[in-house]
């Protein structure tokens, strides 16, 4: 009887054990699997990060330079305006009002009134040159504001070199006219 007892009782001991370590070891199971699917999603998601980080930055890299290119297209373009203005002030009023003073003072002496305007002439045409060569510059940036430019940005480019042409062809044909008048 007690041995029968002792049987029941060991073998309830053991089905107790035998459950438990089942249990035990499905448990362990599904957490190392957990374990497992959790690197596989954390490496998915550096993976899918890291791809957009590296687009992020060049995107970044992309519109910093765009940035920089505008603005130093800007300050070209301020700086060409100022410089303009200057060479009318600073050069060519000087020189029309030397002309001027010149042409009256020879007196109807057509060697003098051909020197006044001769003189009238190279200064003008050193001006001329001087702007030319400032265009020229101006142009060369906007060419690189063009490698970068969407279509509304390319349209403006094109009407202001349009319009710094047809300027400084007026300008030119103003000088001209006005070193023939005389």
């Amino acid at each position: 009887m007690y041995s029968e007892i002792f049987l029941i009782l060991i073998s309830l001991l053991i089905g107790f054990l035998m459950g438990y370590l089942t249990s035990y070891f499905k448990e362990k199971g599904k957490n190392r699997a957990l374990i497992e699917d959790l690197e596989k999603m954390t490496n998915e998601r550096e993976k899918v990060s890291s791809k957009y980080q590296l687009d992020i930055s060049k995107r970044k890299y992309k519109y910093e330079d765009k940035r920089t290119q505008y603005f130093k297209y800007f300050n070209l373009l301020d700086e060409f305006n100022t410089e303009g203005i200057q060479k009318a002030q600073i050069e060519f009023m000087p020189t029309l009002n030397k002309f001027n003073k010149n042409f009256l003072a020879a007196n109807g002496s057509k060697k003098k009134e051909l020197k006044a305007t001769s003189d009238f002439s190279n200064s003008v045409n050193k001006i001329m040159f001087e702007s030319n060569k400032s265009l020229l510059k101006l142009k060369q940036e906007t060419n690189t504001i063009k490698l970068i430019a969407g279509d509304k940005v390319l349209k403006i480019l094109k009407e202001l070199e349009e319009g710094y042409d047809t300027s400084m062809e007026k300008s030119a044909q103003m000088m001209k006219g006005l070193s023939r008048a005389c």
